[in-house]
């Protein structure tokens, strides 16, 4: 089976879900997420997960798929996401990768096979790959602005449920940057200022990472401080037959 895929990549705090819910006012679209923690349910303000009023947009795939409880691997996720980007393309739309888990993206439009076992889907894809950057600065502050707004929201309490749940604290989703720090906090191990100032160096060190894998792979770089509204409109063209009537 062969399809077209846009895949929209960059680092944490960039603005994927932004640049993604706009191309959805044009295109019919169905977005297929690349991120390694949205995948586990109950795990919503410290993996930024969308809203309900932008989960509306247009439809999203492999978000709260898995109990915080389970482990969840690469293989999986090329197996599970292969199956819904055949069934969007059934729908005759365009699926669209969102995400910065480079190592998922890589895996999935290389279609990786794992322990010697192959893919139960195999796939083709017609992929274009845009990773969007902007200048250091502006996603250091982002990356503060999103931590702090966490708090606000409740990142603690949100912690705090997790553990009620019966969570442990060495769960693979717990291990995941702005809960581990919190748990030290939870834990007596550090202050709730210390365990913020940890949440936001450990996010632009992870910045970091996310854009030395992407440059490593084939990608359209787009400098989202330039505005999008161009690139916005050469993908409306490019993939003009599923634009909305």
């Amino acid at each position: 089976m062969i399809g077209d895929l846009l895949i929209i990549s960059g680092c944490t705090g960039v603005g994927k879900t932004a640049f993604s819910l706009n191309l959805a006012q044009y295109l019919n679209i169905e977005i297929v997420s690349a991120d390694s923690m949205q995948i586990y349910k109950s795990l919503d303000i410290g993996t930024s997960k969308l809203t309900s009023q932008e989960a509306s947009i247009c439809p999203h795939h492999m978000i709260n798929i898995v109990s915080p409880f389970e482990t969840y691997n690469v293989y999986q996720y090329v197996k599970d996401a292969q199956k819904v980007i055949a069934k969007i393309w059934q729908h005759d739309a365009l699926p669209v990768v969102v995400g910065g888990t480079g190592l998922y993206i890589e895996s999935l439009i290389k279609n990786y096979s794992f322990n010697n076992e192959q893919q139960t889907t195999k796939l083709d894809f017609n992929y274009r790959h845009l990773c969007l950057y902007k200048d250091r600065n502006a996603t250091y502050n982002a990356i503060d602005n999103r931590v702090d707004q966490m708090i606000d929201q409740g990142l603690v309490n949100e912690v705090k449920t997790l553990h009620s749940m019966g969570v442990p604290d060495d769960a693979q989703c717990m291990r995941a940057i702005g809960y581990k720090e919190i748990i030290q906090y939870l834990n007596g191990e550090s202050s709730l200022e210390h365990a913020v100032d940890k949440i936001k160096q450990n996010s632009r060190n992870y910045a970091k990472r996310q854009l030395t894998w992407f440059r490593h792979m084939d990608c359209e770089w787009v400098n989202v401080d330039n505005g999008v509204e161009n690139t916005i409109k050469e993908l409306c063209d490019f993939y003009s037959k599923y634009k909305k009537r």
